[in-house]
């Protein structure tokens, strides 16, 4: 259990880093090995507005596919974009222009899914980024 906390608390200060950057999403494990699903913004009115529903990977030949399914908790249209990033075990970024920005519309209180298939065999990792 000891050390759970200084292994929290770096993925803290890291999580810390990356939303002040940008909007970002990513999958976790709590202290008791479950996943836990959030959403990260430095724009608390889009942070508060978006969750995700359910998120899955599986590789594809020996690539990382991801699939996540966003939820508008609004009840009126969000007009968004998101961004799935890959990165590889040294946790450098594979190939940012492989995945571009993508426009998402959707209806108050509406889920839809969004997916990314990483650019290359070394990714490992993923986070969804999401912006206005």
């Amino acid at each position: 259990m000891s050390i759970f906390r200084p292994m929290m608390a770096l993925l803290a200060a890291l999580l810390l880093a990356a939303c002040s950057a940008s909007n970002m999403g990513q999958m976790e494990v709590d202290e008791n090995g479950e996943t836990v699903t959030k959403v990260y913004s430095n724009n608390s009115l889009l942070g508060s507005r978006i969750s995700i529903a359910d998120l899955k990977q599986k590789k594809v030949g020996d690539l990382l596919y991801v699939q996540a399914t966003l939820e508008n908790d609004w009840k009126f249209q969000l007009d968004f974009q998101y961004k799935i990033k890959f990165f590889d075990a040294d946790g450098f970024e594979l190939q940012p222009e492989a995945q571009p920005w993508r426009q998402v519309v959707m209806a108050g209180r509406s889920m839809n899914s969004v997916k990314a298939i990483a650019p290359n065999p070394s990714a490992v990792r993923f986070e969804i980024w999401v912006q206005e």
